[in-house]
């Protein structure tokens, strides 16, 4: 029996230790791979605007929009939010009240310029046709389409707004399903910005977005360089020939927003530019061939599939923004040891 239990020792320590190990890892933080080095996502030189316009219409970040585009061909998409009155995220681009009016809402006039709850905001048609959309809705709509990027224009850059929209992404995304975290890119508009979410989620992949800051061309070459960001926006205004070589030349790749004539989007690219954000432009009307693209990415979208355990809810669902019911506490550290020393000694 001694002899038995003194070779049980090792493999049951290197097991204790394990355990003890990911105990220590705290369980609200949705996991995520730290920064790679290759974007892969990048491979798509175009990025459909708040999920891309829809007849005609651009800034509607709807389900109707993201639907569209996605059906021409489109695999990156870049969506709004807004903090919510009772602190959640809207795909909204902002609360001013000419939203309202672009959008055929009939909103009351004492709540045009300030934030609805995601109830009064869900329960108001874009232009009478199209639906909105929360954060748990486009993240449903990531476990659904798993060969599809999503890119967050949260636009805020106070250090506490940004920590109150990153945690609810983070939440929402630990309730629907951890792994989508993989696929969405945020804009980080600022080097004090990128350490804040940084310390919230661990996202693989980040867009340094230059329309919020003024730092100049040389510092934001040096900042990527040090800090392990490999991919650039900015407005078209910003994209230099020489600030983009300075940018390629250290492997950073480049998009400038938001670009809708065919004849400004080659400029760019002729001079180095990698790709655009636009609203109406497809792979066809720029003569590139999106299927060798989007048939590159199905390998991992099989196994992003793979890793689903459960259907993606209704995205009518009411309770998707809440948390709601109750779940199953996890095994303390003491009960998996419990466990191992009965089925040790049992055996």
């Amino acid at each position: 029996m001694k002899r038995l239990l003194k070779k049980a020792c090792i493999p049951f320590t290197l097991l204790l230790s394990i355990l003890i190990s990911s105990q220590a890892i705290p369980a609200t933080p949705a996991i995520a791979a730290e920064p790679a080095v290759n974007d892969d996502w990048t491979r798509f030189p175009l990025i459909a605007h708040a999920l891309g316009g829809i007849d005609g219409v651009d800034y509607t970040n709807s389900l109707e929009a993201f639907q569209t585009n996605y059906d021409k061909g489109q695999r990156l998409f870049e969506v709004d939010f807004s903090i919510t009155k009772d602190g959640l995220l809207a795909a909204r681009h902002d609360w001013m009240g000419y939203l309202a009016t672009k959008f055929e809402q009939d909103i009351p006039a004492n709540k045009l310029e300030e934030p609805l709850t995601l109830k009064e905001f869900k329960s108001y048609k874009i232009l009478e046709n199209y639906t909105p959309l929360s954060f748990a809705d486009v993240a449903r709509l990531s476990k659904k389409y798993p060969d599809v990027y999503f890119i967050t224009d949260t636009k805020e850059t106070d250090p506490e707004l940004v920590k109150q929209q990153f945690t609810v992404i983070r939440d929402t995304a630990n309730r629907i399903d951890p792994t989508i975290l993989d696929r969405f890119i945020p804009e980080i508009y600022s080097p004090e910005m990128l350490d804040i979410v940084r310390d919230i989620i661990p996202f693989k992949h980040v867009i340094f977005s230059l329309y919020l800051t003024s730092m100049e061309p040389a510092e934001v070459v040096q900042y990527v360089k040090e800090h392990d960001v490999h991919v650039v926006a900015m407005p078209e205004e910003r994209a230099t020939k020489s600030f983009i070589k300075d940018l390629n030349d250290i492997g950073v790749v480049t998009y400038v927003h938001s670009l809708n004539k065919v004849k400004d989007v080659k400029k760019l690219m002729r001079m180095g530019v990698h790709g655009v954000y636009t609203d109406f432009l497809s792979y066809k009307d720029l003569g590139i061939d999106e299927a060798p693209l989007i048939a590159a990415g199905q390998t991992d979208a099989q196994q992003s599939a793979a890793n689903l355990t459960t259907q993606a809810p209704s995205l009518t669902t009411a309770a998707a923004d809440t948390v709601t019911g109750q779940t199953t506490a996890a095994p303390t550290t003491w009960e998996k040891i419990k466990l191992l020393l009965g089925q040790l000694f049992n055996s």
